[in-house]
């Protein structure tokens, strides 16, 4: 039995449109039993707005975010695998620390923090591999 590759329509509708218009991506895609979310940015879940504050403030809504997005697909936070974590700053790791540790309580995924250049103002962005 050969894997089927399935992409996954977001419930944040503003989410949908962001990731289509900007970049050749789909938001989520299930390859068999695994679902891969692209980069979240922090936007409002139905205006698809930026949201810009502090790296706390903006993974809160980033994993926010993705929750809704694993939960539509027949997923969850749970069933998280791997997450990637870009941050404007690696100084605010203990800040991002502190909001995704209310997200992923023990025991964690394996997860990757590393500092980039990110665009347009953003101090976060946020990936990661479930379970379907």
């Amino acid at each position: 039995m050969s894997a089927k590759r399935e992409i996954i329509t977001s419930p944040l509708r503003a989410l949908e449109s962001v990731g289509a218009s900007h970049q050749p991506a789909s938001m989520a895609v299930r390859g068999g039993d695994f679902l891969f979310v692209s980069g979240l940015t922090a936007v409002h879940s139905q205006t698809g707005k930026p949201i810009r504050g502090t790296t706390a403030s903006e993974t809160r809504q980033v994993l926010t975010n993705l929750k809704q997005m694993l939960e539509a697909a027949g997923s969850s936070l749970d069933k998280v695998v791997k997450v990637n974590v870009l941050l404007h700053s690696m100084l605010e790791a203990p800040n991002m620390n502190e909001v995704y540790a209310s997200f992923f309580p023990d025991p964690p995924p394996a997860r990757t923090v590393c500092g980039a250049r990110l665009p347009d103002g953003v101090n976060v962005i946020t990936e990661c591999t479930a379970l379907s």
